[in-house]
Parts: C-alpha cells; sequence; structure tokens
C-alpha cells in the first residue's frame, strides 16, 4: 500500500508538472566539452586543493545521455548545439539548419513569441557555434558575417562573449558588428567595470570582453581586470530578471573554453575552466534559492572533447600533482617564448638543464614531479630536434585553437600522465555527456536519454509551446 501511495504522489507531480507549466526562470548551461571524466576529474583535482566538489555533481537529477549528430556518430559543437537548442538533429558543420535545408526554430525564438526574456552567454566569440545554435541559421558554422548579422537582428535581450568572430572573408572585423550593434539600439558594455553597470532599462544588451580577443581568457591565466563567464552571467541574470522579472526568462551560458584545453590535452586548465563555469552556476543557485518553484536550472555538454582517460596505465591517480601548473599550455607556450627568444636580443641555444629548470619552476616536472627516465628520453628527443644541430627552432604542435611549442605540449602531457589523467587525442569523441538537473519539474530530466530530447522538454515544462 505504503509503494502504491508513493507511486501515486510521484505520478501526480510528474501529471501537475506536464499539464500545467510551473517553470518561469530556466537556467542552461552547456559546457562545451565537458565530458564525465572532465566532471569525475575536476572533482578530484579539487579534493586534492582541499576545494569542495564541482556543485552540480550534487543535483538531484544526474543523468547520461547521447550526442550523435544527423550525419555522424562523433557531433560537432554546431550539431549538437543545434539539437540541444531545438531537439532537431542536424549535419556536422551546419547551424540551425536541417537535413532539408529548413531552418530550425530555437528555445530563444519559442520563449520570446511566449514573451519571455531571452539571453545567451559565453566565454568565447558571441557568434561562436553554441551560442549561435540558439540565435542563427546557416549553412555553415563558419558563416561568421551571417551569423552575426543574425544575432544583431535578432530580438534576443541579452547577449555576451568575448567578441565577435571573423573570418575577414568580407574584410569586416570585430569593430564592423559592434558598429551595426550600435545603429540597431543595442547598449553595448565591454569590460568588467562597464558590465557590473549596464543599463537595465535597455531594450536590448550586448556585454563584450574590454579587448577584442577569440575568447576571453583561461581562468588558470586571468589577470585582475580580465572579464570573466560570471561577470556576463551576473549582468544577464539582472537584466533579464528587471526586464522579465514577472514573465520569466530564458538564459543559456556556455563554458566554452573547457572543450578549448581538451582539443589542447591540458587537464589542470581544463579543469578550472570547470570550476569556472559553476561559479556561474552558483550565481543561478542562489537565483533559484530566491524562486525555489519556479526555477529550472539544467546543466549539460555538447559532445566531450580529447578523450580523456582517468588513469595512465597504472593503477593509482595523483591529481596533487597538477596543482603546480600555474599556466595554460598557451600561456607557457608564451613564457617559453619570452624566456629562450626575448625579443631584440640575439638567439642563444639554451642548455638542457635551463629548459628542465624553466618547466619545474612553471610546472612542476623536474620538480615536486619525478621524470622517470623514459620520459626525460622522450622529452630530451624533441628538445634535440628543436635546439639541437639543424633542429626547428619553431617545431610546435597545432591544435583546433592554438599554436603550441611541441616540447611545451608534450611536456603538459607528460604532466598529466603523472598525475593519473591520459588524453587519447585532440578532438571530440562520441562518448556520453552528463546532465546535471535541479528545481522546478526536474525529475521529468530522469527519463532523458540523448540531447535531442532536452529542448522539447524545457519547452512544455516553461510554456513555450502549445
Amino acid at each position: 500500500m505504503k509503494r502504491i501511495t508513493s507511486l501515486l504522489l510521484l505520478a501526480l507531480l510528474v501529471m501537475g508538472c506536464s499539464s500545467e507549466p510551473q517553470v518561469k526562470y530556466v537556467f542552461y548551461f552547456i559546457g562545451d566539452g565537458m565530458g564525465v571524466n572532465e566532471v569525475i576529474g575536476t572533482n578530484l583535482y579539487n579534493q586534492a586543493n582541499g576545494q569542495e566538489n564541482v556543485n552540480f555533481t550534487g543535483f538531484p537529477v544526474v543523468n547520461f545521455i547521447t550526442t550523435v549528430s544527423a550525419n555522424s556518430l562523433v557531433t560537432d559543437s554546431s550539431a549538437a548545439g543545434t539539437a540541444l537548442a531545438t531537439g532537431v538533429k542536424i549535419n556536422n558543420s551546419v547551424l540551425g539548419v536541417d537535413p532539408d535545408g529548413n531552418a530550425t526554430p530555437n528555445l530563444t525564438e519559442w520563449a520570446h513569441a511566449a514573451g519571455y526574456g531571452t539571453g545567451v552567454a559565453t566565454s568565447v566569440g558571441v557568434n561562436h557555434a553554441t551560442p549561435a545554435s540558439f540565435v542563427a541559421h546557416s549553412s555553415s558554422r563558419n558563416g561568421y558575417e551571417e551569423i552575426s548579422l543574425q544575432m544583431i537582428d535578432s530580438p534576443v535581450d541579452f547577449m555576451a562573449g568575448s567578441t565577435f568572430l571573423t573570418n575577414r572573408g568580407s574584410g569586416h572585423d570585430a569593430a564592423y558588428f559592434e558598429h551595426k550593434a550600435d545603429s540597431a539600439g543595442i547598449a553595448i558594455f565591454k569590460g568588467p567595470g562597464a558590465i557590473a553597470n549596464i543599463d537595465l532599462k535597455a531594450p536590448r544588451v550586448l556585454c563584450l570582453s574590454a579587448k577584442a580577443e577569440d575568447s576571453i581568457p583561461y581562468a588558470i591565466d586571468r589577470k585582475e581586470d580580465d572579464t570573466r563567464l560570471a561577470d556576463f552571467t551576473d549582468a544577464g541574470i539582472r537584466y533579464l530578471e528587471a526586464r522579465y522579472g514577472k514573465k520569466g526568462f530564458f538564459f543559456m551560458i556556455e563554458g566554452g573554453k573547457i572543450d578549448y584545453a581538451g582539443h589542447g590535452n591540458d587537464a589542470a586548465t581544463c579543469f578550472q575552466e570547470v570550476n569556472d563555469m559553476a561559479q556561474s552556476v552558483d550565481l543561478a543557485l542562489t537565483f533559484l534559492a530566491r524562486y525555489p518553484k519556479e526555477t529550472l536550472i539544467v546543466i549539460t555538454a555538447d559532445h566531450e572533447t580529447g578523450g580523456l582517460m582517468l588513469g595512465s596505465g597504472r593503477y593509482e591517480m595523483h591529481p596533487d600533482r597538477l596543482l603546480r601548473q600555474h599556466a595554460s599550455v598557451d600561456a607557457l607556450t608564451d613564457q617559453f617564448r619570452a624566456t629562450f627568444f626575448p625579443e631584440g636580443q640575439p638567439f642563444k641555444t639554451p642548455t638542457w638543464d635551463a629548459v628542465k629548470a624553466f618547466f619545474a619552476e612553471e610546472t612542476g616536472m623536474w620538480g615536486d614531479v619525478q621524470v622517470s627516465e623514459r620520459v626525460e628520453k622522450e622529452l630530451k628527443d624533441v628538445y634535440d630536434q628543436t635546439f639541437g644541430k639543424g633542429g626547428d627552432r619553431n617545431l610546435s604542435e597545432s591544435n583546433l585553437y592554438s599554436v603550441n611549442f611541441q616540447i611545451v605540449a608534450d611536456v603538459v602531457r607528460a604532466l598529466d600522465r603523472a598525475a593519473g589523467y591520459q588524453w587519447s587525442f585532440g578532438s571530440h569523441s562520441g562518448s556520453p555527456v552528463g546532465l546535471y538537473v535541479k528545481g522546478a519539474c526536474a525529475e521529468q530530466f530522469n527519463t532523458v536519454k540523448d540531447n535531442a530530447e532536452i529542448a522539447p522538454l524545457i519547452a512544455k515544462l516553461a510554456g513555450y509551446t502549445k
């Protein structure tokens, strides 16, 4: 009898969420490239550093979902972003357009049509694949000009990102699109100070980094005056609540540089990016505490990046070894160049001991972290290829978002292996990703198994669709 009563109560609760929309405020977080192992790996990293686990791993609903696109078992960000935004599977490299060439209506369009406020924010370019999936429709995710103009012309109330990305095919730079946004009546705020004081009464708002950079700096490299994803998130919450507090709003926030760190095979940087997105989640949780019966927080990823494994051959892990790394592989490349290739000075070949001393100071390798004879030989071979007779002083490794000295990239990967983290490659994998949900009607997501199921369910629970 007790079991029957419990099932009846659950059925009534589910019916209530389904038949009468209870969700008024929707926060939709997407960790680009944030696979399950990236999240678990971050928890291990945090524990080694005396910090708490990632906040959303304690959500009442934790599930796993598949991410396949319409034409591949391994998705890219535009296809996955479109599935997350629209519930429609499309081909890789396309954005907001289905395989038959039809535009796919998305959550911001549904929410706006229903009278709700809308916002999108990201730590990378405002017109990058994930945020653009919630606003634009294009036959190519790289059609930055078309996408930028669509975003400017869209009714989305709040947009935030580092800058407008361009491929210069038209000759236009980011400043051109900022001018177009200004001409369209969008109030623009650049940098942390301006963002903290945005005009809450402006018809539309665009927040950007103070510098026209492709993405805001990694959390591990951040300086005091750098823009943070949390700056965008805080501004978006304040703006959307001020304008749509009575009706409600939809707000998508992307932790975009988790993916960048995955492409660069840089575990410490990746884990700090997960933590950085979690700071924005904290802001949503504070909002949830104020409106517990009307707020829904959904967190997932578009795909996993890098094929991260927990364990590197031995039955042990030492995440504490990553704590000695205080800069991303990109920043370490800049530091390496400044140390051994000082501008305006004649080149002098650094000794192997000098190179090891550099990495001991910057990463702990050859310092607190012991280096085996085998690994040292591998890295010494790279040193010889770089600085030996007939070597290539610019010997480098490219990934999707950066070019780094080969020896820097290899040392960081060796540090990751010493800590027990192993990367399979520098691209996307087909691994399932996590789904973490809290708030009003969260239990409805227990049965979600694929990324295309999320958007229609959000729309139904929030009353965006009839």
